[in-house]
């Protein structure tokens, strides 16, 4: 079975490579995007305005309690309906943001919150703006719990990736089932989708580790 596998993976290996460089790209353009939706939104979370406080309340709740592979379909499907229309990869690159956007800003306002009141209390008794007071005091503060999770979300997105195989991007999932039909070898071909995932976020993880402990993070932060 393993060198079967093994001698697909070689026979198939340009399918299975394109599956990884797809896979890694949509996650990190994913991540990128998924960062800026999420500070911004943790950060209306937190704020005193009960307006974007709702909005970005309703936003996380709906992402927190329908399954991805939903919103995936519920992208892919409804912005051609409303005139819009992207590629596979870009609208699953999308779905990936929208989803992943609503956990960071969940990340960003705990790691806020964490932030005794006091330190607040402290800057704006200086006289200090509330946003200077946000973005010089509160977020530097933050940064330490927010980031390490940060971190786990982008394996967490590589994974996710295996779901934009429903609307044919080819990613690792993909690849394998490309190679299965081909070959008519599917347990050796998710096989080796396996050994990939595995160690795509085995390095990812370790890469995750290495940039905690250079940045003075320990483990016990991680979200």
């Amino acid at each position: 079975m393993i060198s079967n596998a093994y001698d697909l993976f070689w026979q198939y290996r340009d399918v299975y490579l394109t599956g990884i460089r797809n896979a890694l790209l949509a996650a990190a353009f994913g991540l990128v995007l998924a960062l800026a939706i999420g500070v911004l939104a943790g950060i209306a979370r937190y704020s005193s305005c009960g307006l974007l406080r709702g909005v970005v309340a309703v936003y996380v709740s709906l992402v927190r309690n329908t399954p991805l592979l939903v919103q995936v379909y519920f992208i892919y499907f409804g912005l051609p309906a409303i005139g819009i229309t992207l590629s596979a990869f870009s609208t699953g690159v999308l779905a990936l943001t929208f989803n992943s956007g609503a956990y960071i800003a969940e990340m960003v306002r705990g790691g806020l919150n964490a932030i005794p009141r006091g330190q607040t209390e402290a800057a704006l008794a200086l006289g200090l703006r509330r946003r200077i007071v946000l973005y010089r005091v509160l977020l530097p503060q933050a940064a330490p719990t927010i980031l390490p999770a940060i971190t786990g979300q982008f394996v967490q997105l590589v994974k996710d990736t295996s779901l934009l195989f429903t609307i044919a991007v080819l990613e690792i999932t993909k690849a394998a089932d490309d190679v299965g039909n081909d070959s008519y070898q599917f347990l050796p071909a998710y096989l080796v989708s396996c050994v990939i995932y595995i160690a795509l976020c085995v390095v990812l993880n370790l890469l995750s580790d290495v940039y905690e402990s250079r940045a003075g993070f320990s483990k016990h932060k991680r979200a």
